[in-house]
């Protein structure tokens, strides 16, 4: 069993090994703040512990020549799921972000969730076997889920993407069908963390990312460290009220943003009928780039309602990247680009302090699952809080 969290010098040493690596024991002091004789001994029990492997020594300048220190990227793995009504994904991703082996499944929007949880215990299992995986080296599951979730107590809350599963304690359910720890995490902050692990983020250190599979959330990432509100459940821009006309949403708000951009939304409005709105989303996008009809209009629409919410994103927590993420953008991408950063150049409070740049996630559609992944890795291994953020000065 792994050992539970610690927020410490440690994670923030080792996290940094990861994303700044090689890297010398000098540089690490010098980056952290921290003293020699603290990074000194970390770094040994990173060692001792096969997560940090010694690669070389820089050339002499004069003194003792410094020895370059990396991370051992197999040394463990985390393992990704994402739950969708149309299908649920499954990732095994080692320490540096690698994917080690992936797996896409039916979803679980006709299942009771006792019954898929199983079901998808087996699948996971399944795939483990396959890659031939030492179960020694996973150190969780991190469970990607549509919100509202209840991260304290491992549960679904009332989702409209996840009907049925309200109350459900998915994370100890798992937890007992395979025997590995679990996490749960809003898939919205999942595919936030994925972007920061896997270095696409460049220079930006604060950064949201919009995630539209069904739905529509937002995660926000401040220096690789996620922000998840008072229950983990921020950036829910799918339920802000963009156009109070729109009617009753599922989640009892009137006017969502997800009545008039999401999948269903636009599907809906070239008049077609889909049981999976999001597949569904492909060929109308297609169909847009033929030019005006139905389906431009379909997308544009929907581009425009998201970038108005983008905006609001960004005048609330003042970011200069924004990154699009989900199959629900994959088809359309250019079009979703233009309209949010029109938006962004014209109405943005702070558009002449500085830009915001809007790009395609690097992991697309698969963004959520494999942020799972890597929270779960984060969680364990080098757990950060925003108070850390500031005490390390960075």
């Amino acid at each position: 069993m792994t050992p539970p969290p610690r927020t410490s010098s440690r994670g923030l040493l080792l996290d940094l090994v990861r994303s700044a690596g090689p890297i010398t024991r000098v540089e690490l002091a010098e980056r952290t703040g921290l003293t020699q004789a603290t990074v000194s001994t970390t770094v040994r029990a990173l060692i001792n512990e096969g997560l940090v492997v010694e690669t070389g020594r820089s050339e002499s300048t004069g003194g003792k020549p410094r020895t370059w220190l990396e991370i051992n990227p197999a040394s463990r793995l985390g393992i990704g799921v994402h739950l969708g009504e149309g299908s649920v994904s499954y990732v095994v991703a080692n320490l540096g972000g690698e994917l080690v082996g992936r797996l896409r499944t039916q979803g679980i929007a006709q299942q009771e969730p006792a019954e898929a949880t199983h079901r998808i215990a087996r699948e996971l299992i399944g795939l483990l076997d396959d890659l031939d995986v030492p179960r020694s080296a996973v150190v969780g599951i991190g469970i990607a889920a549509p919100g509202p979730i209840d991260r304290t107590l491992g549960s679904i809350g009332p989702s409209p993407h996840l009907p049925g599963w309200d109350g459900f304690g998915v994370r100890d359910a798992m937890e007992a069908a395979t025997g590995i720890p679990c996490e749960l995490e809003n898939d919205a902050t999942a595919a936030a963390l994925s972007e920061y692990w896997l270095g696409a983020t460049d220079d930006h250190r604060s950064y949201a990312t919009v995630y539209m599979d069904a739905g529509i959330g937002a995660g926000i990432v401040v220096d690789g460290t996620v922000y998840r509100g008072v229950s983990s459940n921020v950036g829910e821009i799918g339920h802000v009220t963009v156009d109070p006309g729109a009617g009753l949403c599922r989640c009892g708000n009137v006017g969502c943003l997800e009545l008039v951009a999401a999948p269903a939304a636009v599907v809906a409005a070239v008049g077609g009928r889909s049981g999976d709105p999001t597949r569904a989303m492909g060929s109308i996008a297609r169909a847009a780039v033929a030019g005006p009809g139905p389906a431009r209009a379909a997308i544009e629409r929907s581009a425009q309602a998201i970038g108005s919410a983008v905006v609001t994103l960004v005048n609330l927590f003042d970011v200069d990247l924004v990154v699009l993420a989900g199959a629900g953008f994959t088809d359309a991408a250019v079009d979703y680009v233009r309209e949010i950063e029109r938006a962004l150049q014209t109405r943005a409070l702070a558009r002449r302090v500085h830009p915001t740049a809007v790009r395609v996630s690097v992991n697309g559609q698969d963004a959520a699952v494999i942020g799972a992944a890597t929270a779960v890795l984060q969680e364990r291994l080098s757990p950060r809080r925003l108070t850390m953020v500031a005490l390390s000065g960075t």
